[in-house]
């Protein structure tokens, strides 16, 4: 038998900075995630990130009516990366929250953090935040 050697997938689009977005770009990385072969624990992993970030990037960076872009590279065995960016409508610097059990929300991040390697810059007037996760 033998070994199947994947390429790396990309994937670039923008979306609605709507909650049902938060969805979409999930099938959309699921989609890279089947082309390189990506399952069990990387896979969910992923895809949590992922809608930690788009959902942050909706909740606390966009407006009605704002697009968010989205990036996702997999280079299979390596690692995946996916940026998000916004329109920086919020001051804040997205930042993980120790955890606090009468917090209603605000876990996010601290998901991420302990998932991923994250990093926050603004780039042509956006906000961009990456996380890189091992495949």
């Amino acid at each position: 038998m033998r070994d199947t050697i994947r390429p790396t997938a990309t994937a670039q689009f923008s979306l609605a900075a709507d909650p049902r977005s938060v969805t979409r770009a999930r099938k959309l990385l699921a989609r890279v995630l089947d082309d390189t072969g990506v399952d069990g624990e990387a896979r969910s992993d992923a895809l949590l990130v992922a809608s930690e970030l788009v959902t942050n990037a909706i909740s606390h960076g966009s407006r009605t009516g704002d697009e968010i872009s989205i990036a996702y590279t997999a280079t299979p065995g390596e690692r995946l990366s996916i940026s998000v960016r916004d329109s920086i409508r919020s001051e804040s610097v997205p930042r993980a929250l120790p955890p606090d059990a009468d917090r209603i929300g605000g876990r996010g991040l601290d998901v991420v953090e302990h998932l991923a390697a994250w990093s926050e810059r603004v780039v042509d007037g956006r906000r961009e935040v990456s996380a890189e996760l091992a495949l």
